[in-house]
């Protein structure tokens, strides 16, 4: 009786509903075992590239690297997170969509707003930090990497941080992962966990709450 009252009176257009927590879907062509692969994968590749770069000039400084090595590394990282994914793609034939990855127009200016007020939310937790600890510095990690930048650093700089990361970051965590997880044990535990993975996968603890927090809400959103 309800679907039929909603069906004969439709939703005002113009008016969307508020995002809600997907449901497990038991169709998915994947599952958690694809998110391992695509880790495990991702890290293998990491250290043959170490590996190689060792091998190529040992005076190369690994624990500081380069803004190029940087990027290799990162690309190394894609191997895995973005392997995975276009592996389903090409033979499973899952399409983009079933990962999340669809883009309109309207999500442009409710993105930035989101965006943003994830910030201000992640500043204000920091705030009783700053005052227990004197030395904290959330933002160094990305500083320094702009530093490094001079010349067309700067443009692969924006390639790697500002397309390349986010877009794979999407389709593995939000996409592949948080989809995954639903499967397994239902929307609101899978945002959770998705969220948790993508903090931890980043390796930085200051930046930990900023970071579940930032994959709280992109998982909401997926």
């Amino acid at each position: 009786m309800r679907e039929e009252e909603s069906a004969e009176n439709p939703a005002p257009s113009g008016i969307t509903e508020p995002p809600r927590i997907t449901e497990p879907n038991p169709q998915l062509p994947w599952g958690v075992r694809h998110v391992i692969y695509g880790w495990l994968l991702g890290q293998v590749a990491v250290v043959l590239v170490v590996i190689a770069i060792n091998a190529v000039d040992s005076g190369i400084d690994l624990d500081d690297p380069s803004l190029e090595i940087t990027a290799i590394l990162q690309a190394a990282l894609w191997v895995g997170t973005l392997g995975i994914p276009v592996w389903l793609y090409l033979i499973k034939g899952v399409s983009w969509k079933d990962f999340g990855w669809e883009f309109q127009k309207n999500d442009i200016l409710p993105g930035l707003l989101i965006g943003l007020g994830t910030q201000i939310a992640a500043g204000l937790f920091y705030l009783p930090l700053y005052v227990i600890f004197d030395d904290i510095d959330v933002s160094e990690p990305a500083r320094e990497l702009v530093d490094k930048a001079t010349g067309l650093g700067v443009f692969l700089l924006f390639l790697v941080v500002v397309v390349g990361a986010p877009v794979v970051e999407e389709i593995f965590y939000r996409g592949l992962t948080l989809k995954a997880f639903e499967k397994k044990m239902g929307g609101r535990l899978a945002l959770v966990v998705s969220s948790l993975l993508f903090a931890v996968a980043h390796l930085q603890l200051i930046q930990f709450p900023a970071l579940f927090l930032f994959g709280l809400v992109a998982a909401y959103l997926a």
